[in-house]
């Protein structure tokens, strides 16, 4: 029996480095196969896993990795974060975004890694991007009018969608629409889209609105724009430069993460010195990926308890 064992083993050994040789020289079709008739044998490491669904993704089988990520995940196969990430990503390359926006909101719904949270929202603006790019192609025809009823019981994101385009229009038809609704609204990135949106028309009478437990009144005329506020031009300029330099493949997790911190605050910034939420950033995104960072030093309690409570309030409401 042990001789048996010792001989599996041993096969299953070679297949391993076989594997490794097969990726590394390029020869995508010829892994496949492999990897194919090893899993029939073993549970396969992460490392062989995710080059499986590069190799796919090489060879232009998207709908294989569709099929196999759906099937491993419901299977309860383990390894959930990485059969979901090359899920996105390969519907992503077939063009099916709708279907990346809803996964999406439905993982930021779930307790997920802060990590892993970071990699979905960079890839959740990838098909919103190329949704928009889409969208820009002229629809024949009037579009449909939208009430008050309509609105409300549109998907989340159908809303998000739908302000960022009244906005970039410039379309003021739905402007008392969205002065009621934003008082009902309990999401905080949808309220910051109202804002921007009302802003847009330099509204200025006030509107109640309601973030992090206090009612605030505000002039949405009066706010300044995203771009305007010191976490974009200090905080989120700072920490893209230092990414770009030193962790460039980072770079569109690093905004995403950032960015989401910004919508979901705004109009409201933290009462925190910029240069102290620089290296807490800085430190929080070292760390997601291991590795040591000489300005850790510098991040401060406060700054850091900060950036965690946001963390916290996103995955709470989204």
């Amino acid at each position: 029996m042990s001789d048996k064992v010792s001989s599996h083993r041993r096969f299953l050994q070679k297949v391993e480095r076989d594997l490794k040789r097969l990726y590394e020289d390029g020869e995508y079709e010829s892994y496949i196969e492999r990897f194919t008739q090893y899993i029939a044998h073993t549970e396969p490491e992460l490392e062989l896993i995710e080059k499986y669904y590069e190799s796919r993704l090489r060879a232009n089988d998207k709908e294989a990795i569709v099929d196999d990520a759906l099937l491993s995940m419901n299977a309860g196969a383990g390894n959930y974060e990485t059969h979901m990430y090359y899920l996105l990503v390969a519907l992503i390359e077939l063009e099916r975004y709708f279907e990346v926006i809803e996964f999406s909101d439905h993982l930021m719904n779930e307790n997920i890694p802060q990590g892993f949270r970071i990699e979905v929202a960079a890839l959740r603006h990838r098909a919103k991007k190329a949704l928009d790019n889409k969208r820009m192609v002229p629809e024949v025809g009037p579009e449909p009018e939208v009430t008050a009823d309509t609105f409300v019981n549109m998907l989340h994101y159908e809303k998000l969608e739908l302000v960022a385009e009244w906005t970039e229009e410039k379309n003021g038809k739905y402007l008392e629409m969205i002065r009621e609704a934003i008082t009902e609204t309990k999401n905080y990135e949808l309220i910051t889209f109202m804002l921007l949106y009302l802003k847009e028309f330099n509204d200025d009478k006030p509107i109640e609105i309601e973030k992090f437990d206090e009612v605030t009144a505000v002039i949405p005329g009066n706010l300044e724009s995203l771009e305007e506020l010191d976490l974009s031009r200090t905080v989120l300029f700072s920490v893209l430069s230092e990414m770009e330099e030193r962790m460039p493949e980072f770079l569109e997790s690093a905004r995403a993460m950032v960015m989401s911190h910004i919508i979901h605050c705004y109009p409201f910034t933290p009462d925190i010195e910029m240069d102290d939420l620089i290296y807490s950033y800085l430190l929080i995104l070292h760390e997601m990926v291991n590795l040591e960072y000489e300005g850790k030093a510098y991040a401060t309690d406060e700054a850091m308890k900060w950036i965690r409570s946001i963390e916290s309030s996103i995955a709470s409401r989204n």
